[in-house]
């Protein structure tokens, strides 16, 4: 992988913009080089599958950003389910009538802070999946918000997809 421009005095939208543009050249590579895998592993694992493919996707990218200085603001509890790093379970929203079966959307957040300890804003990074059989429908998508607050996150989710169900 080709070292990403992440520098300690971007933006939430800047950040977004690069780990963007990252999702978009290696998803599809990722998900095609393992999907022999992944398709073996989904009838005993089912949504667990998709963790394992996030934990090839993401790490990458998330270390990038450690380095240059950014972090999850969240402190991690004991049970919290991490996945590929970055993503905390408990800060996560699948709803029923935001698709169907064959395309589910799951919607992580994060909670960015910088090397200050400032919170910069907030990464809404959307899984969309099927309960069915391994599939992704369509690429992992990461939007940017300024909310930092659990409340207000939870809210613009649902406003985000609800308007769009």
């Amino acid at each position: 992988m080709t070292k990403l421009n992440i520098r300690p005095e971007m933006s939430i939208e800047e950040l977004g913009q690069i780990v963007s543009e990252y999702l978009k050249e290696h998803w599809e590579k990722i998900l095609t080089e393992n999907m022999e895998e992944y398709q073996k592993l989904f009838p005993e694992y089912e949504d667990a599958t998709y963790g394992m493919y996030l934990d090839k996707l993401l790490p990458p990218v998330w270390k990038e950003l450690e380095e240059a200085g950014f972090k999850s603001a969240e402190t991690i509890r004991e049970d919290d389910f991490i996945i590929a790093g970055c993503l905390n379970f408990r800060n996560s929203l699948e709803k029923a009538k935001w698709g169907t079966p064959d395309h589910e959307r799951r919607v992580f957040w994060i909670v960015i802070e910088n090397q200050n300890k400032q919170l910069i804003g907030t990464f809404l990074f959307e899984l969309s999946h099927s309960h069915v059989n391994f599939n992704l429908p369509s690429a992992p998508r990461l939007i940017t918000i300024q909310n930092t607050e659990r409340n207000e996150i939870s809210k613009k989710i649902q406003s985000l997809y609800e308007e769009n169900a």
